[in-house]
């Protein structure tokens, strides 16, 4: 009986842990939903900028790189940096595996030093345990991520390129396509250039979903003049595309780990809901056994009573 009360503690334990991943999913069903949603709202700022930034280089006679030091391409270091965003918890399936992995990768093929700047608990933990130096560590991003938060971190970031301690500055992301499709991401952020910043616009629309159609051009022939001068205006707006480029990298990122969260916990719920079938046939054995057992020994002492009796 020891062994039928052991499997239906089991029985027990595992519809509890089933409540709990069902409960995790439908939260991170939710939170994908406003993560997606979020990261697609600010694409119509995204691209008023870029077209700011192309109408500056087409109306001036100088170049965006002369008018920021942001678009310097001729800075000489031997170390590089690269981005890498995480999540701060675990029970997301393979979503910070697939970003460490690729980012392992990219160190191992690199002619140059690399240095981390981690957002993230799970990436800033893994690379200081293999000894990699994390330069700076961000955690406690929300859900959603906020503006705010994302200054924060470009701040740091555009310091670095500035004073000239890396020839480049790149980020690894997870990219959300659909709720069960997300693509590890690469791609450079400092030095920036236009191509660039078509693509980070390009990669805010998702290929499916709601938001899929959302297509969009800016493109005029209208003459600008600009007040006060070209310079000042692309000094207080390129810092605002870097920004812009790590919320939603951020943004991304966190609709993506919502996904695997959610597929993850729905695999659990449906491995937990097999466990339990297999262990109530277990339980049932064990309870048929016992009850034969006890029929087997009340038949033997009935017949022996019987025999004493004669």
């Amino acid at each position: 009986m020891a062994g039928a009360r052991a499997i239906k503690s089991r029985i027990k334990s595992t519809k509890n842990i089933q409540q709990i991943t069902k409960a995790m999913q439908a939260v991170s069903a939710v939170k994908m939903r406003k993560s997606e949603a979020v990261a697609v709202s600010g694409r119509l700022y995204a691209l008023h900028a870029l077209n700011i930034l192309k109408k500056i280089e087409n109306h001036t006679e100088n170049s965006i790189k002369s008018l920021s030091p942001l678009f310097d391409d001729s800075i000489e270091s031997t170390e590089n940096c690269i981005i890498v965003i995480t999540s701060d918890k675990g029970l997301a399936g393979a979503f910070n595996s697939n970003v460490l992995k690729k980012t392992d990768k990219l160190i191992k093929d690199s002619k140059s030093g690399i240095e981390i700047v981690a957002i993230g608990k799970k990436g800033r933990e893994y690379f200081s345990r293999k000894g990699l130096r994390v330069i700076k560590g961000f955690e406690g991003v929300g859900d959603l991520g906020t503006l705010s938060e994302a200054k924060e971190i470009s701040d740091f970031i555009i310091d670095l390129f500035i004073q000239k301690k890396y020839s480049k500055i790149d980020v690894v992301y997870t990219n959300f396509i659909s709720a069960l499709k997300q693509d590890v991401v690469h791609r450079p952020l400092l030095p920036l250039n236009r191509d660039t910043l078509n693509q980070v616009v390009a990669n805010i629309i998702p290929d499916t979903g709601k938001y899929s159609d959302l297509k969009t051009s800016f493109e005029d022939d209208s003459i600008y003049s600009f007040e006060p001068s070209a310079k000042e205006i692309v000094h207080l707006l390129v810092p605002k595309l870097v920004e812009l480029e790590i919320y939603h990298s951020i943004l991304e990122a966190n609709a993506s780990e919502h996904s695997a969260r959610m597929v993850a916990m729905k695999n659990a719920s449906e491995n937990a809901k097999d466990m339990i079938s297999s262990l109530t046939i277990r339980y049932n054995k064990e309870r048929q056994a016992q009850i034969t057992k006890e029929l087997i020994e009340i038949t033997s002492g009935k017949n022996a009573l019987e025999a004493a009796n004669e």
